[in-house]
């Protein structure tokens, strides 16, 4: 009966009362009936689906040869590295982004060398992420607003001026090495990086065919291979440069700046130990007070940070001078004979492209190449979805 309520319409077809009629009167079924019921059964099959098989001579131009074949594979590959190489937006998008790995270290100076800068001259209770989050609620509002306000206007208009805003926002610090210059120096780089990097991502996204948007955004951020060399060279120069005072913290790395008096003995204890940092009443009975940074630490050596801040500035200084050497190239205007793409070409809005201001001078050989260079990558497209 459960049976015959779960399936209604089978169940009379396996069991019709006649057969079943049957099998109490005669204790068996026919072989016809057995044979009726098997038939209504579905019949199902278990195929094993082959690991390897053999490409064609059509399949070996794609990606479903690669099964068994890692061979092709690993050709397919090379064949389509060569094809993205010949691109010339491909190294239009990669210089660019090397160009920019000097003025990335800001980004990394903001995260390793400020917070141990303002803790070793300000103090525990300085508010260090605060004034990082000025960079990071910046780069999260005005790009938006700028990029409403800068419609319509070409590309390195507003590169070539967020790159120098930035390159040279360093001097904050190192002209005033306090809080009130870090705090200036977070907002003149927000500044700087909102008008050029989102900028960078329209630009990519404009020169990436159809397709490759996701790989050319790879190839953008090239400068990420060279950041582990930023992030040493930012932790040489804090060391040298934004000395710790170890013989004033704890083993946990809090300054020992409470005092502690037990037995007319003085000694400086943190938030969570007692420090082996033990002090004496000076002579015109002064209570002496325990270390709150460095700069009390009687121990500390004294450096210059301001020396730091403008190596950051001068190191950065080189990316917008690299992109405004490439700007002819990176602008697209000139062909491969005209003065290598227009970068040893010299004219008044060449030198006045440092700036920003476009060069409209087009070479007819650049046309022609770029109607030879788009037939060339349609080409190259159309070849790699076969």
């Amino acid at each position: 009966r459960m049976l015959k309520k779960i399936f209604p319409n089978q169940f009379p077809v396996v069991h019709s009362p006649e057969d079943e009629e049957a099998t109490r009167e005669q204790g068996q079924l026919s072989n016809h009936r057995k044979t009726r019921r098997l038939s209504a059964l579905p019949n199902y099959k278990v195929y094993k689906t082959p690991s390897t098989r053999e490409c064609n001579n059509h399949e070996s131009h794609t990606m479903t040869c690669f099964i068994g074949n890692p061979i092709n594979g690993i050709v397919h590959v090379i064949n389509q590295i060569i094809k993205i190489a010949a691109i010339i937006n491909t190294w239009q998008v990669m210089v660019f982004g090397v160009s920019c790995c000097t003025i990335a270290m800001q980004w990394t100076a903001s995260e390793v060398v400020l917070p141990p800068f303002l803790e070793r001259r300000y103090g525990e209770h300085i508010a260090i992420y605060t004034i990082q989050s000025i960079n990071l609620f910046g780069g999260l509002i005005l790009p938006p607003v700028v990029g409403a306000l800068t419609t319509g206007t070409e590309d390195f208009q507003i590169v070539m001026p967020g790159l120098w805003i930035m390159a040279s926002s360093p001097i904050f610090l190192a002209l005033f090495p306090n809080v009130l210059g870090a705090c200036m120096w977070q907002i003149a780089m927000t500044v700087g990086e909102v008008l050029w990097s989102p900028r960078q991502d329209s630009w990519t996204a404009g020169l990436a065919p159809s397709g490759m948007e996701g790989l050319f955004f790879a190839i953008g951020s090239a400068r990420s291979l060279l950041s582990p060399l930023g992030d040493m060279a930012m932790g040489f120069l804090n060391e040298k440069y934004n000395t710790n005072c170890p013989d004033c913290r704890d083993q946990y790395g809090h300054f020992c700046q409470y005092l502690s008096v037990e037995n007319d003995v003085l000694q400086c204890v943190s938030v969570q130990e007692s420090c082996d940092l033990f002090l004496s009443v000076e002579n015109d009975n002064t209570v002496p007070t325990c270390p709150k940074t460095c700069l009390e630490c009687a121990t500390w050596e004294a450096t210059n940070p301001s020396i730091f801040w403008f190596m950051l500035m001068a190191f950065s200084m080189s990316s917008p001078l690299a992109v405004w050497f490439f700007l002819p190239f990176l602008r697209g205007h000139h062909a491969r004979n005209d003065g290598c793409y227009g970068i040893f070409k010299m004219s008044t809005k060449r030198i006045l492209g440092i700036l920003g201001v476009v060069d409209d001078c087009i070479s007819y050989e650049y046309i022609e190449e770029s109607e030879m260079r788009a037939t060339h990558e349609e080409g190259v497209i159309v070849a790699g979805k076969e």
